[in-house]
């Protein structure tokens, strides 16, 4: 089982120019390799068979001839191997030259595309494909020259884009090869694999590069090589530039991916080319090579991270600024626990606060120990607030909660969880109308996370006037408060850095003996690093289990076992379908991402929906 992955290669051969006999030695030795190692589609660059800097012997019939000798050499000794295989070389058709890419498998010529969009002096040399729709005899075959042709198999479709042709935006295929030719010239690189990963986002598609390389002449032009895959934007393998040896990349792409993608879109890239047939292989054994981001909310790269950490931070600030507004509201209360969630709110409160010119001391931040409330969070609520220049505020819920046990009868020794969410229900009524009293806003602070996995007591922490955290997973939350904190020096630096460090815990259960934490969040639910790892590929591509299973063993490897993984996916899918009726009666906040769980547009789900479909596929994993 595959799980929709298609492994693919781009190579860079290390040619001679015009050694057509070289060439396809080192074409034929670098295909084998890749199909040893499982690739199905196998992309080289333009005119790889002659090379591309042969100038005027491209019109010399000696090279020609040669050139088809050895196309029919490669196609006979790779004619026992299951790759698809896309080469290129100069083919004469009715009196014309043209720059062409030949797709064969099996020992067959399945379809000729010519260059379409040349360069003046590629016109020196060879005819314009466009237009271009006949049959040919070449190598024994009578095959299709088309200049807009589509290779199809039952799980993909694929289209081949000489050169430039790209830029056209004519290209409707799930993967797209791009068998190129350019000089290396300052600059030109890093515009090129720039093009590749906006190409591969805009058509939804995944891209296959393969560009000539070091064997080209250095008559007047050094050429780099540089082979990439890409897929959505993302930039999947990358070949070393100036390669001693032949280049070789091979990854896997995600087809679920851009079949998900594209399903989005209205015209569902109906195809008005012509199709060939082409074949995929299954395969015995699976195994995936691409890397598996463990974090898939956080970019990788640092500077990525910290414009999506202020992006984010400036949507939640503007969409708080409009509700204020809305509400001509001059104040605003939170409820401040000295953990995560609570920080952040408070931040982006302080943030709103200062745009809108308003004294911070409008934020009344109200601190509310409850029996399992540690020094550690508490000082860090009170030296944090105090920091900000909020109003504080101490509340105790103790006596109030010891009342209400007293009153429903229960017995406040046995910590179950209506031990818990009296105290979650105690605070939320604390804030609610304090703010009433002060004609302030109500902030609420849950995360995304938390809204996954129904961790927030109904009508307890669950409701606030506006939440700005809601659309905010757990993993991000962390990063955020962080970014923030390096930004400011101080106190309030090293207090944020600790709450990032703190334990996740609603602390509602009292603490060990030696008053630190004891119920931690991540022992009772799952570690939140899976969760939203789960939550983003179950929402984002709608993975099946199995295929989420798959992955996360991938990402995961050497951290949590197969068994670990195993439990908490079925955790998750279990009370993500089970508490979907604390998310339907979700207060407003902000989107900040393109997964929301918000009723209004982000997530369209029945609150009694079965989950039984996603847990028989658990037990089965």
């Amino acid at each position: 089982m595959n799980y929709g992955f298609i492994k693919v290669a781009a190579s860079t051969p290390l040619l001679k120019v015009a050694d057509t006999e070289y060439n396809s030695d080192r074409i034929i030795e670098v295909i084998k390799s890749a199909n040893e190692q499982g690739a199905k589609i196998v992309v080289f660059p333009e005119l790889s068979i002659t090379s591309a800097s042969c100038g005027d012997m491209f019109a010399k019939n000696s090279l020609l001839s040669a050139a088809r000798a050895s196309l029919k050499k490669i196609i006979d000794e790779t004619k026992e191997i299951k790759s698809l295989i896309i080469v290129g070389l100069p083919v004469v058709v009715k009196g014309k030259t043209y720059n062409c890419s030949v797709a064969c498998q099996y020992g067959k010529i399945l379809c000729i595309i010519p260059k379409r969009d040349l360069t003046n002096q590629e016109s020196r040399w060879f005819t314009s494909g466009r237009g271009v729709d006949t049959s040919t005899t070449l190598c024994g075959q009578t095959v299709n020259i088309k200049d807009k042709a589509v290779l199809s198999s039952q799980e993909i479709t694929l289209s081949i884009a000489m050169g430039n042709d790209i830029l056209r935006g004519e290209y409707n295929s799930e993967i797209i090869a791009i068998p190129y030719v350019s000089p290396e010239l300052v600059g030109q690189y890093k515009n090129t694999k720039k093009s590749i990963k906006t190409f591969s986002l805009n058509y939804n598609s995944a891209i296959v590069f393969a560009s000539a390389g070091k064997g080209e002449s250095s008559t007047d032009f050094a050429y780099a090589g540089g082979s990439i895959i890409a897929e959505n934007g993302d930039i999947l393998a990358e070949g070393e530039k100036f390669a001693k040896t032949d280049s070789l990349i091979i990854s896997e792409i995600d087809t679920d991916i851009i079949k998900y993608e594209r399903s989005k879109i209205s015209n569902n890239y109906a195809f008005d080319d012509k199709t060939f047939e082409f074949y995929i292989s299954a395969d015995k054994e699976f195994n995936l090579s691409r890397k598996i981001n463990p974090t898939p909310f956080i970019p990788t790269d640092k500077d990525a991270l910290s414009e999506r950490c202020e992006e984010i931070f400036n949507i939640q600030t503007a969409a708080l600024i409009r509700r204020m507004e809305h509400t001509n509201s001059k104040k605003a209360v939170i409820g401040i626990s000295g953990g995560l969630d609570s920080t952040l709110a408070l931040l982006v409160a302080v943030n709103a606060f200062d745009k809108m010119g308003i004294d911070r001391s409008g934020i009344t931040a109200i601190t509310m120990p409850g029996f399992g409330t540690t020094d550690r969070t508490y000082t860090n609520a009170v030296n944090m607030i105090n920091s900000l220049g909020a109003t504080f505020k101490e509340i105790s819920i103790k006596d109030a909660c010891i009342q209400h046990f007293k009153d429903i009868e229960h017995d406040a020794d046995t910590h179950d969880i209506t031990f818990e969410n009296s105290q979650a229900r105690e605070r939320t009524q604390i804030l609610m109308d304090y703010a009433n009293k002060t004609g302030a806003l109500h902030l609420g602070t849950g995360d995304m996370s938390e809204l996954a996995l129904g961790w927030a007591t109904y009508n307890g922490d669950h409701i606030s006037m506006y939440n700005v955290n809601g659309s905010i997973p757990k993993t991000l939350a962390k990063y955020m408060v962080a970014w923030v904190a390096l930004r400011n020096e101080g106190e309030i630096r090293s207090t944020l850095l600790d709450v990032v460090n703190t334990p996740i815990s609603p602390e509602l259960t009292p603490a060990d003996e030696n008053g630190n934490i004891k119920q931690k969040t991540e022992d009772i639910v799952g570690p939140y690093k899976l969760h939203d790892f789960f939550l983003y590929n179950f929402l984002r591509y709608g993975f099946s289990v199995s295929k989420i299973f798959f992955l996360a063993k991938n990402a995961f490897e050497g951290k949590y076992d197969s068994e670990c993984i195993k439990k908490w996916l079925t955790t998750f899918m279990r009370r993500f379908f089970q508490q979907q009726f604390k998310r339907s009666c979700l207060n407003d906040g902000p989107a900040v991402g393109i997964i929301s769980l918000s009723p209004r547009g982000g997530l369209v789900m029945p609150s009694d929906m079965s989950a039984t479909v996603w847990l028989s596929e658990c037990e089965k994993l």
